[in-house]
Formats: C-alpha cells, structure tokens, sequence
C-alpha cells in the first residue's frame, strides 16, 4: 500500500485531525446513492411508479404527495440511518482519533458519524443530514429532528393507515416539512456548524493539524479545493488522502502530503493496527 508509513507518520505527529468524508465514504457504510442493483428489490412500488433505478434518482424526483414522498424518505432514513450499525473502518476511525482534538466535514448526508457517537458539535453535514427537516416554503425557518416522524410514519404504514396527517407542517407558516438536503433551490447550509468549523480552523492555526480525506469525489469539490489551498498556506498543515494518487497533489504540497492507493475502509483498517 504506497504511502502508507508516510500516511501513519503525518497522523502519529499530529495534534490535530480533520477527517473529510464524501460519497466513497458513504458507499463503504453501505449508501450507495447512484447504484441500482437492489434498488427495485428494497423500494420496489417507488421504482414502478416513478421509472427510477437509484437512490439518487428518486431523491430529485418529485413525487405525486407530500405523503408519498415522506414515506420515501422515511424508509430510506430507517434503512441507512436508524438501523445504522458503524462499521469496522468507522470504529477504526475512532481508534485512530484518540484523544487528539478533530473536527469532521462530511457530504456523507446519512447522520453517520453522528450514530457513530462523535461528537456532534464537531460535526459540519456540509450538504445536509436527511434525519433533519426544514421547510419546503423557501423561507429559511430553521431546522430540527425528523426522526420521531420517521418512526410514526412507518408505524402508521405497517399498520395500513392513512400517513397524511402524518406529514410533518413547518410550526411557523404551516408548509410542509422537507428532508434537509440539496433537493432544491430551498437548501439551507447548516450555517451554525459551518461558523464552528471555521472557528476550529482558525483555533488551530499554529498546531500540527493533518487532514485525513475519505472517500471525496468530484460531486464534493468543497470538501476537496478549499483544503489543498489551506495545506498550502499554512507550513504545519499537512494531508492524508484514501483512494487518490500521489501525482494528482499541488506539487508544492507533496512534500508534505501522503495519497494512498487505497479505500477507505481499507486505509483505516491499515492505519490502525490491533
């Protein structure tokens, strides 16, 4: 695996991690937002209806009801988040982190780190989290929880009732309730998080801060262009990155930098040695 003592040394001086996780990330929990291999099997009445094959695909489509759609997402949030065990890597990860101070930027949007019980206020869900509604009228009247209505809903649904009533209605202009993520042109960025995470970066400055990139792809440049010009700024700064080539940095960051021909899942595992 090329770089990874390289890899192990960068963390091991480290005073500070700052772990970016994207949609690679994601697929090794077990979201796959773009596969279609068990799509129809695990939601078949919406890929009949609606023509889509992906859990990608029905998010940007809209559904005929707000009923509808909130049971969607419903199903799709007790799957992937409710029921959510953490993987090896991410008890890895944990592992890995220790008592070091860290913060997490992550596109992941399925509330894992925070099942994973890392602390949620260093967290920054920068696409959003679908456990967390806001509302659909394209006013910003705050975010909160979801994941009591999730369970009504689907209690409602086994049991064959009529899960109308059950949309959940923003408490200040009465709009239906939305799953807060990019769906629209009505996202909202979790601007609390962001501020913190800010603060974080700027608290840091003078320490040994490494970057540990998971799984970032070309859907989260985010997460990916902003970093590399940090790493370039500040001389303590350094990174870590799964599943990228050593080639593809800023040269000027190489030095100081470690790719790993690796996944994710497999680079924690390696890094982290029982």
């Amino acid at each position: 695996m090329e770089n990874l003592n390289k890899a192990q040394q960068l963390l091991n001086e480290a005073d500070v991690v700052i772990v970016t996780a994207g949609n690679k990330m994601a697929k090794n929990e077990g979201l796959d937002l773009l596969g279609t291999e068990n799509f129809e099997q695990d939601f078949p009445e919406v890929a009949s209806k609606y023509h889509v094959n992906s859990i990608g695909d029905a998010l940007d489509h809209k559904f005929d009801s707000w009923a509808e759609q909130w049971l969607f997402w419903s199903q799709l949030i007790e799957k992937y988040s409710l029921n959510y065990v953490p993987s090896p890597a991410m008890k890895k990860l944990r592992e890995l982190i220790g008592e070091k101070k860290f913060f997490i930027a992550t596109s992941t949007f399925g509330h894992f780190f925070e099942q994973a019980d890392f602390n949620k206020n260093r967290i920054f869900n920068a696409f959003g989290d679908w456990t967390v509604m806001q509302c659909s009228s394209g006013v910003n009247h705050g975010a909160k929880s979801d994941q009591e209505v999730v369970r009504q809903i689907l209690t409602a649904h086994q049991g064959d009732q009529d899960i109308t009533k059950l949309v959940p209605k923003c408490e200040q202009c009465g709009q239906p309730m939305e799953i807060h993520m990019p769906l629209n042109e009505h996202f909202y960025p979790d601007t609390d998080a962001n501020t913190r995470f800010r603060w974080f970066l700027t608290g840091n400055e003078e320490e040994k801060v490494v970057f540990l990139e998971l799984g970032v792809d070309e859907t989260s440049p985010q997460l990916f262009e902003p970093i590399i010009r940090l790493v370039q700024q500040f001389p303590q700064w350094t990174y870590v990155a799964a599943d990228y080539q050593q080639e593809m940095l800023p040269l000027d960051i190489q030095d100081k930098s470690a790719a790993v021909n690796a996944d994710a899942a497999s680079l924690l595992q390696a890094l982290v040695t029982d």
